[in-house]
């Protein structure tokens, strides 16, 4: 993956916190979508997940047979990001771009 001229693990992003520019909390990178380009994959868009413990146990609880028929739990939620729209000069706390 590249970032201005440099490759980034994809170790290093997942489960960080994407912020927005004022510094609000926006999701957790849980994966990316990536398409071929010749030899290499090209990063297309970062997904999102929600926060928070209640947020992922709730997600777990739908995935299991019993809890959904039950009708407890609720779907996981993500939510796809241009890469374009993230700052990853400082991968440790990637942003949204201010531009």
């Amino acid at each position: 993956m590249m970032d201005h001229g440099r490759e980034l693990p994809l170790e290093r992003l997942l489960g960080r916190v994407v912020r927005t520019a004022a510094g609000r909390p926006m999701g957790v990178i849980r994966d990316v979508r990536a398409y071929p380009d010749g030899e290499e994959y090209v990063v297309r868009e970062f997904l999102l997940g929600e926060l928070g413990l209640r947020a992922r146990l709730l997600g777990f609880l739908q995935q299991l047979p019993t809890f959904r028929a039950l009708g407890v739990g609720k779907p996981y939620r993500t939510r796809a990001i241009p890469w374009q729209w993230l700052d990853l000069s400082d991968p440790e706390r990637p942003s949204i771009r201010s531009e």
